[in-house]
């Protein structure tokens, strides 16, 4: 429901080309912006809306000169304010100190968001305007 549209300004915002929601591996994939949804509370309305509460984290991997301290305040600053109205982003530039990526000599670099999502309830899906039957 909210991934498609979460995913795409996420990625206008940051400037990753890839955007997931997958785990991220023991690879420690570099240049991939992982996003980890911890509870999307959902509310819909009788006006044929659906709010919802998306809190998550936001994790990317990197050697320390490539993404430089402050990288996600520096991009969110930068966006253009239709792209970051709908969150609000904190405990910015973390950089996960246990992480086992530090013995690859990678940073894990960490943020956490919440995202307020609105859209359509049960949309108009269109209309049936022909059927055909039979073997072709």
């Amino acid at each position: 429901m909210f991934r498609s549209e979460l995913k795409e300004k996420l990625k206008d915002i940051f400037g990753f080309k890839k955007v997931t929601f997958s785990a991220p591996s023991e690879s420690f994939e570099q240049d991939t912006l992982f996003v980890e949804i911890e509870s999307a509370n959902t509310r819909p309305s009788k006006g044929k809306k659906v709010y919802a509460k998306v809190s998550g984290n936001l994790v990317v991997f990197s050697h320390g000169a490539k993404l430089p301290f402050g990288f996600f305040s520096k991009r969110i600053e930068q966006a253009d304010a239709e792209l970051t109205s709908n969150f609000f982003f904190f405990d910015l530039d973390q950089n996960a100190l246990n992480s086992p990526a530090r013995l690859q000599d990678i940073s894990e670099i960490r943020g956490k968001f919440v995202f307020l999502y609105s859209a359509e309830y049960d949309p108009n899906q269109g209309s049936l305007t022909s059927l055909s039957l039979g073997d072709e």
